[in-house]
């Protein structure tokens, strides 16, 4: 087996990642409204897209503004890729052309920027830099406007559940939405969200098997301003905070950023925060096959600079990781996939001699079927 696995080391490199981890797409792109295609408004366009990206890779709502980061919007031609113009969905196009000045012609401007540059700029400043690999947190919204009391599903017509989406994409979160149907409103009303009935909520969220979930209260009172109350749910960890604005909008942003920010705190590699060469072992690891599986999962995760074998012993393989961040940070991200999970020897293994020296080092997983 050892000399298969060490024979076959750069067969499996060439082997396609097996991961299904949650993934966020779109991490170094941004979409901004523009109204023309004049280089003036592309350029602060530009400046305006750099900064969410910033945000979006860092998990820091305040990335730009961050030491010397004002420094970086002044010349964001050094971090970009591409730029392209695209049409606005219609609904959205009719409702900005009810409202544009004559000559605009409303329209979406999109920015890509290099990768490395960004990494980079956030690393120089002291940012973290958060791989797609993120939680999934699954969102209840309940929502109370002038009367009028409902909840945000998968498939509502409400305005607010694209709305929420889009933040989500903005901010780089991945979010569920409930389904709504028959087993969800037996299991939690209105009431139970509106009220924040932890315990309710939890049991009606254990079906869709989410890292966290994200409680939302929008109201807004006899015309007034909106306001908002928002708690996540995360690993035994309980945060609520609460916002205000004159649209909605503004309400689901306070909600995902900070949700995004405080998940960020846990799961984003700390910047400039280095272990050194963490002890990784595997086990269940039987064939050519899984060890590429497990080779390229390991590289395929954010905070992993270099993955080194380092021994073979039956069926379990010590890796060498070179890591970003801290081993804590490491365990949380390979907890979002499904490819490895902690190793739990059985009763009557814990006096075998391999799995004694197995459990001595930091991190031991099985690789899941």
């Amino acid at each position: 087996m050892k000399k298969s696995i060490i024979y076959g080391l750069l067969l499996a490199l060439l082997l396609p990642v097996s991961s299904f981890a949650a993934k966020v797409s779109g991490l170094y792109e941004a979409e901004i409204q523009v109204y023309s295609q004049k280089s003036s408004e592309r350029e602060l366009a530009m400046v305006s897209a750099l900064a969410e990206v910033f945000a979006k890779v860092s998990g820091k709502k305040d990335a730009a503004s961050t030491g010397k980061m004002p420094d970086a919007l002044k010349n964001p031609n050094r971090f970009l890729q591409q730029y392209r113009y695209r049409a606005l969905p219609d609904e959205d196009l009719q409702r900005e052309l009810a409202v544009a000045k004559p000559g605009d012609k409303p329209q979406l401007l999109v920015f890509r920027f290099d990768k490395a540059a960004v990494n980079k700029a956030l690393s120089d400043n002291g940012l973290p830099v958060w791989g797609a690999t993120r939680p999934t947190a699954l969102v209840w919204l309940a929502v109370e406007d002038e009367g009028r009391r409902y909840m945000v599903g998968s498939t509502s017509k409400e305005p607010l559940r694209q709305e929420l989406l889009k933040e989500a994409r903005r901010r780089g979160m991945a979010v569920l939405l409930p389904l709504m149907d028959l087993q969800d409103q037996m299991a939690l009303s209105f009431s139970d969200v509106w009220g924040g009935f932890r315990e309710a909520i939890e049991k009606a969220s254990s079906r869709y098997n989410t890292e966290a979930v994200l409680i939302g209260r929008l109201y807004r009172p006899n015309g007034g301003d909106w306001q908002g109350q928002w708690t996540l749910l995360e690993g035994g960890f309980l945060k609520t905070w609460r916002g205000a604005g004159i649209l909605p909008e503004e309400l689901l942003d306070d909600g995902v950023a900070g949700a995004i920010e405080d998940l960020a705190s846990r799961y984003a590699p700390a910047a400039g925060q280095k272990e050194g060469l963490l002890p990784v072992t595997v086990t269940d690891v039987h064939t050519l096959d899984d060890y590429a599986r497990v080779s390229h999962y390991l590289k395929s995760l954010q905070q992993v600079s270099s993955v080194n074998p380092s021994r073979v012993e039956a069926d379990r393989v010590t890796f060498e990781l070179d890591i970003h961040g801290s081993a804590a940070s490491f365990s949380q991200t390979v907890a979002l996939g499904n490819v490895l999970t902690p190793f739990k020897p059985l009763p009557d293994e814990d006096k075998k001699p391999q799995v004694t020296w197995a459990t001595g080092y930091k991190q031991v997983y099985q690789l899941l079927p």
